[in-house]
């Protein structure tokens, strides 16, 4: 499963039909909610309000994946409205006022339900895939936002030129992040395949019983309510910004030509690419075992050490996604359930490669339970607005529902195009075929060749770790690697 913008994945030509969530001409459907809004759907919904991302742009997620069973309009229409009257996050929304004070304030609506419909819009069919992807691409930007509902479109291609299996068509989907996050993408991938086969054959979904992401919300703002600046999580994060006079740490190599300024509006470019095959994988999971680790810690380490060998540095800093399922009414409920943690990993007294795990392990665990505190209210109490440069993140993804079938579905991950002139970000997933790393940098030849080479020298010390277990780290040199990753190296 990789994880990239709609550009990259190959469209079929065929018979376009986009599907719109309404719920007619009837506002009274739409009640006012007094539970409140996640901090982090606050900080986003404030920053759309600002013409955040730029050019005014939508910060989208979605997926990509073939259903392998006849296309019926009228069973999609069910499926679709099943999916979102199951999930609460896709009928809930945000409108602004202003009091008497000139105070804009943000209030919650919700409607239940009852005259929720899905409305085909026939596109008409179109012969050329890239012409698929440009209509796509144009919906999901200028339509999906988190300002107006719906916060989530679906499009499906049936009949298409180059048949699928089952006399089957594909499904895209695309939400704004207020409503999604990377389980969300996943959990929506299998969850519309057992929706549709129920609709279509009458087959039992087994959909679990789930909450509510607005329920989650409400404990969101309590948590995030109760902090204060003696917190030991805003000393932390202080402490962490502080390291970097105030601003986030940033990707260690350059990712600007050197004396010139990139336009801040230029969008950014993207890689994908498989890092090792199920059975590496399984060699490394092996060696970790033995030393006492994990998989996670085993892609810290390496990440530590290519920071020191292509970097200089033996301290690696950067912000982590974790995610917030703590209850396991949440664990498949679409919404946003994502904090983000500081990490530094210091490899400085490291012999081996079983030493930068074990210093991994210990940085991760040492800030773990922060995600939970939400960091838009911490940059309130600290009086910072920096945004995070160089993020990582790690997801298994083998026991998320319908994995084992991802590859067989085509099933891809999905995300808006960011615009950014300085900000890199890296997704690495171990799925049941392997290993993947996703990622997003600067619209630079320099960034994209540092960020190239930091992901090859990560892919070749995972390899050499594979082959080798805990080995010496001394004078280990990566800067001549050539070891060439492509999308074609391992199945998708």
């Amino acid at each position: 499963m990789e994880f990239t913008e709609l550009v990259y994945y190959p469209l079929p030509s065929g018979s376009l039909t986009e599907w719109i969530p309404t719920t007619g001409a009837d506002g009274a459907c739409w009640s006012v909610d007094s539970r409140p809004l996640t901090y982090d759907h606050e900080d986003h919904y404030t920053r759309g309000m600002s013409g955040e991302p730029s050019n005014g742009q939508s910060a989208w997620l979605g997926a990509a994946f073939e259903i392998h069973l006849p296309f019926d309009a009228d069973a999609v229409r069910r499926t679709l409205r099943a999916w979102m009257l199951r999930h609460e996050a896709f009928r809930t929304t945000v409108t602004k006022t202003v009091d008497a004070q000139g105070s804009t304030c943000l209030t919650r609506l919700t409607s239940s339900g009852e005259v929720l419909d899905m409305a085909p819009h026939p596109v008409g069919r179109l012969r050329n895939g890239a012409h698929v992807r440009a209509h796509l691409v144009d919906l999901f930007d200028t339509q999906i936002s988190p300002l107006t509902w719906p916060h989530c479109l679906v499009a499906t291609v049936s009949d298409p030129d180059a048949p699928i299996a089952g006399n089957g068509f594909l499904v895209v989907f695309g939400a704004d992040h207020s409503v999604m996050d990377a389980y969300s993408m996943l959990l929506g991938i299998s969850e519309i395949q057992r929706l549709y086969a129920y609709e279509l054959n009458g087959i039992d979904p087994a959909l679990s019983e789930i909450g509510s992401h607005v329920d989650f919300s409400a404990n969101d703002r309590v948590i995030g309510g109760g902090l204060t600046p003696e917190h030991h999580a805003v000393e932390k994060w202080q402490r962490f910004l502080d390291a970097g006079g105030g601003q986030f740490p940033r990707f260690g190599l350059p990712v600007k030509p050197e004396g010139i300024n990139p336009h801040a509006g230029r969008q950014q470019n993207g890689m994908s690419t498989w890092l090792l095959s199920s059975e590496q994988v399984a060699q490394v999971n092996a060696n970790c075992h033995e030393l006492g680790h994990n998989m996670q810690s085993a892609v810290l380490a390496s990440l530590a050490l290519v920071q020191r060998e292509l970097v200089g540095e033996s301290t690696l800093r950067f912000v982590m996604p974790m995610h917030t399922r703590h209850e396991s009414q949440y664990v498949e409920s679409v919404g946003w359930y994502v904090g983000i943690i500081p990490v530094e990993v210091d490899i400085t007294a490291a012999e081996t490669f079983g030493d930068c795990m074990r210093a991994g392990a210990e940085a991760v665990a040492a800030t773990k339970s922060f995600a939970r505190f939400p960091y838009p209210r911490i940059a309130q109490l600290l009086g910072r607005h920096a945004v995070p440069q160089f993020v990582v993140s790690y997801l298994d993804v083998r026991f998320v529902p319908g994995a084992a079938e991802w590859e067989r579905w085509r099933g891809r991950t999905l995300r808006s195009g960011t615009f950014s002139d300085d900000e890199v970000y890296l997704w690495i997933a171990r799925t049941p075929v392997g290993m993947t790393v996703s990622a997003r940098f600067p619209a630079t030849e320099v960034a994209e060749a540092g960020v190239r080479r930091f992901i090859d020298a990560l892919g070749e010390l995972l390899l050499g770790f594979a082959r080798a277990g805990d080995h010496p780290t001394a004078g280990r040199s990566l800067t001549s690697l050539t070891i060439p990753y492509s999308q074609d190296k391992f199945p998708a």
